[in-house]
């Protein structure tokens, strides 16, 4: 219930007051960060805030529906960018600017500082630092009110990286929980499909993927594996499927605009990274109550329960990976229980139900976010 007053035979309702949020990613892409954005955006909406995304104006996140300031992002030090922010944003200032790439906190680390004096400034951290970055960049980083990584794994390589003494607070992705109906493509409607996608990178091991299906492959005629994204790797794959003489089990569809649908024709999901800071695919996967198999590795232990909601290699050899994929096609009931098991833990753990919450009480916290009270109620 909502706090309330008593004032001469009226009750007044202490609600929230509204907050004036910009979320800035300067990214083009539309990975888990840029999908991440527009949902917590979203999600903010819904429940009352003003929200504007700050993006390059040619970016996905542009056409996206959230109304938006177009900046150009030229550099890490660029007044363009910094007058283009200031005149969108002077007349109306935020209480909260919320950066999620580091070109944004170059941005607005400096525009919070010395022009935006009323708003405060947070940083989301999705992905591992390659390095502590420049001396501008760090200055910037200490202007943050808090630093936000994605999952505890990250928050140590950041304090082992960066510096131990920023104002961390780990808040997970949140998600809206799909239906578990969805439109699942057409050729993978028959069959026994296992699948990843994600982002065809060294990095990534997706050759630990097919080495890790390419028996069951080889050995059951139903079973099929789907690699769905982009990337440098992409002809290495196709020659190492075609080596093991499993390339006409194989579907590459390239890039796809919305993973839920394959997601959801899936009998389990395999991630081989070995670094991963979260993983929001494994999370869509499982809501969809698809269960994954992956190494045990940084986020995406976090993300999933081992012996749950998936099955996790305490070592880096694809033939353990190949060892769980077959587990689950041996006992049905196990993976349909893992599945369900995964759904019940994104709605329990990582919806937006639970995640928004933290997102408002941190906002809150900070001096511009403070509540104020908005309007009479009837009393009774």
């Amino acid at each position: 219930m909502r706090p309330i007053k008593r004032e001469k035979g009226v009750l007044w309702a202490i609600q929230p007051a509204m907050l004036k949020i910009v979320l800035a990613n300067e990214n083009r892409g539309r990975g888990g960060a840029e999908r991440f954005t527009i949902q917590l955006g979203q999600a903010l909406q819904r429940v009352g805030h003003q929200v504007r995304l700050a993006c390059r104006q040619d970016s996905w996140l542009a056409r996206q529906g959230l109304p938006f300031l177009a900046i150009p992002y030229r550099g890490e030090i660029d007044p363009a960018s910094y007058l283009a922010a200031y005149q969108a944003m002077g007349a109306a200032p935020p209480h909260i600017v919320h950066c999620q790439a580091t070109r944004d906190l170059a941005l607005f680390g400096p525009l919070c500082r010395l022009l935006l004096r009323g708003a405060s400034l947070i940083k989301s951290e999705h992905s591992f630092l390659d390095s502590a970055g420049s001396a501008w960049l760090r200055w910037c980083y200490r202007q943050c009110q808090t630093v936000v990584p994605v999952s505890h794994a990250l928050q140590r390589q950041m304090q082992e990286v960066l510096t131990p003494n920023l104002p961390y607070q780990v808040i997970y992705n949140g998600m809206d929980v799909p239906p578990l109906t969805q439109a699942i493509p057409e050729q993978m409607r028959d069959h026994y499909w296992i699948g990843y996608l994600g982002s065809m990178l060294e990095s990534k091991r997706v050759n630990d993927v097919i080495q890790a299906c390419a028996p069951l492959l080889r050995t059951r005629p139903q079973a099929r594996l789907l690699l769905a994204g982009e990337g440098p790797e992409l002809l290495a794959l196709q020659e190492l499927a075609q080596n093991l003489e499993v390339q006409d089990s194989i579907w590459m569809p390239g890039h796809i605009d919305d993973p839920l649908p394959y997601l959801a024709g899936l009998k389990v999901l395999v991630q081989a990274s070995p670094r991963e800071t979260f993983s929001l695919v494994a999370l869509e996967a499982m809501a969809l109550e698809v269960p994954v198999v992956a190494y045990a590795r940084e986020g995406l232990a976090e993300v999933v329960a081992d012996g749950q909601t998936g099955l996790l290699s305490s070592t880096l050899e694809h033939q353990n990976l190949t060892l769980s994929i077959e587990q689950y096609a041996n006992k049905e009931e196990l993976r349909r229980l893992h599945g369900r098991n995964g759904r019940l833990r994104v709605q329990q753990n990582f919806s937006w139900e639970v995640i928004l919450p933290q997102w408002e009480a941190l906002y809150r916290s900070l001096p511009t976010g403070q509540a104020a009270p908005q309007g009479p109620t009837a009393a009774h």
